[in-house]
């Protein structure tokens, strides 16, 4: 185990978040004391939001003699801070990261053994090796913002279109944040805006919600990208742009502008954009994207070396009566390629609309929402049966997969067909979101079967007496696998967690996972196939939430935004305490 320096950090993180907790439940200014506008346009603007964490993590590992002591259990203690100062058009932001682990280390016969190693050599760690911690200045960015420009430089993120061609953003719901480090440029003159980004990508080094555990070095690849947008021709809305990638295969930030001497760039990615407005009654958008790729870019299974990719989304809505239909298609062909290098780092530069339904994808599902080769439909129709209380609907989505190898299971291509059925109610202070749907993977041939998917979810809300509030959040899949050549067993999963509200001040959330997915790496503290948690909420004022985990939960794909991560499972405690001053 470590020093003190953890229980020192610990008392300043809360001493922080006490001084929120006070200004946070000060009395507001009178409105005879508010400052004139002249004030309120030079005064400093500073907040401070810290998020600090201490995970309890059980391990099943145990010593062979005595093999029943949990020697292996460990605290995990993250923190993310986060500081903005703005006055009128300036702003500055930073975000400091830090983590450590302790009961991981221990002396045996004189000599140090770690039991977890938190950062690889190539990481640059300022705190000194005896601790088993790190720390990181995340992202620092400096801004000045008028109405018809914007100029940052440090870290920002940036997306064009639907994201084909660049789609950087801040996905916290899958522990994902890799911005563009370097400068970023929005000037809207008149009807135009035109965006301009060149950096180095920084990908996050602390997990905020995942185990840091092997924290490897930064690889600091380059993006290039420029887009102008029109708007207002008409019923028009159109826009290009372009992006260039260089990857580089070691980390560090020379490494990175050691790579731009080393000939062109790996990809080139070229696009067009059109929005149309009530055009024969339907708001249309368009983007199509043209993908070229150095001959020594690493190339997929079903590509040739020397293959341009490309890609095209198309979306249709019209609104009939109480209806509103949306109609969806795309076409993508070595699209996701460029993503390829990235997957040890966990996160994409391109995220294309995948038409997908992200609340039950699978392992094998995956690899038709990353595919390389597919094209497909989905047509959905809502229905304001009573509008603003109750909006069912109903979503077919069609898709012909032909990449083989990577990700995919199966040998051949294959044809999906996946209905679904929903509604929405909301009444009062009761309401309910339910989905269910069905998933056939039919893989070509009478050899192969096919993969089926029947799958369901719920999130209801209904009040109880004395103020109270309940809330179920519940999903069930059923799962039956084609022939492969290692053949999978069917399997059963179920998530659920019920929840009594005091208001939006307190909340006790009972969770309950069962999973019989082999593929799945974790096992249940209730029994192997079944897991058990409680969870405690409190916010003592509006800018602070203090929460206390204790149980465990599963292992399992999450996606959102057409990302996805395979996350672990968890066992043991976790409290965290949420501060905004």
């Amino acid at each position: 185990m470590t020093g003190g320096r953890g229980r020192g950090a610990t008392l300043r993180h809360l001493a922080v978040l006490a001084v929120g907790a006070l200004h946070a439940t000060a009395p507001a200014r009178a409105a005879d004391e508010a400052p004139a506008p002249d004030d309120e346009k030079n005064a400093v603007s500073v907040s401070l939001t810290d998020d600090f964490e201490i995970r309890y993590w059980l391990s099943e590992q145990r010593l062979f003699d005595p093999d029943d002591v949990p020697v292996f259990n460990y605290v995990e203690q993250v923190n993310r801070l986060n500081a903005v100062v703005s006055k009128g058009p300036w702003a500055f932001d930073a975000q400091w990261d830090e983590v450590a682990l302790f009961a991981t280390r221990y002396r045996l016969d004189g000599t140090l053994y770690d039991e977890r190693v938190l950062t690889l050599p190539e990481v640059n760690n300022p705190l000194p090796d005896q601790w088993v911690a790190y720390t990181n200045l995340e992202k620092v960015r400096g801004k000045y913002e008028t109405k018809g420009v914007s100029i940052s430089l440090g870290d920002s993120y940036a997306a064009f279109g639907r994201g084909i061609a660049l789609n950087l953003n801040r996905n916290v719901d899958i522990d994902i944040d890799t911005s563009i480090q370097g400068a970023k440029v929005v000037w809207r003159p008149g009807a135009w805006d035109v965006t301009a980004v060149a950096g180095q990508l920084n990908r996050q080094q602390v997990f905020q919600d995942n185990p840091n555990i092997e924290l490897q070095g930064d690889y600091r690849h380059t993006v290039a990208g420029l887009r102008a947008e029109r708007f207002g021709l008409g019923p028009f809305d159109l826009g290009a742009h372009g992006v260039v990638y260089d990857f580089t295969p070691e980390p560090g930030l020379q490494a990175g502008f050691d790579e731009l001497g080393e000939g062109g760039p790996d990809v080139v990615i070229g696009g067009v954009t059109a929005a149309a407005y009530g055009v024969a009654g339907i708001d249309w958008y368009l983007e199509g994207d043209a993908f070229g790729y150095d001959r020594e870019f690493p190339a997929t299974l079903v590509a040739d070396p020397e293959d341009p990719g490309y890609a095209a989304y198309l979306s249709g809505s019209f609104y009939p009566g109480s209806f509103v239909v949306l109609v969806e298609g795309k076409r993508y062909y070595q699209a996701q390629r460029v993503n390829g290098v990235l997957t040890p780092e966990l996160y994409q530069v391109a995220v294309a609309p995948t038409l997908e339904y992200e609340r039950q994808i699978t392992e094998d599902s995956a690899a038709a929402l990353n595919s390389n080769d597919i094209w497909g439909s989905r047509i959905t129709v809502d229905w304001a049966a009573k509008p603003g209380e109750l909006t069912p609907y109903v979503a077919v989505g069609l898709f012909r997969d032909l990449e083989l190898g990577g990700l995919h299971f199966n040998e051949v291509p294959e044809t999906i067909v996946h209905p679904l059925v929903g509604v929405e109610w909301l009444k009062g202070e009761s309401s309910a979101i339910v989905n269910a749907g069905y998933r056939i993977d039919d893989r070509d041939g009478d050899a192969f079967g096919a993969d089926r998917h029947l799958h369901g979810d719920a999130a209801i809300r209904w009040p109880l007496p004395l103020g109270l509030a309940g809330e179920v959040n519940a999903g069930a899949e059923w799962y039956r696998w084609g022939v492969n050549p290692f053949q999978q067993e069917p399997y059963v999963e179920m998530e659920t967690g019920w929840t009594v509200h005091k208001g939006s001040d307190v909340g006790v959330t009972w969770y309950m996972d069962y999973t019989t997915n082999p593929l799945i790496d974790s096992t249940g503290n209730l029994s192997d196939p079944l897991y058990g948690a409680l969870e405690l909420q409190v916010k003592p004022t509006s800018a602070v939430t203090v929460k206390l985990f204790g149980g465990a939960y599963k292992a399992g794909i999450r996606c959102s935004g057409g990302q996805c991560r395979t996350l672990p499972g968890f066992e043991g405690g976790r409290f965290s305490i949420t501060g905004t001053l």
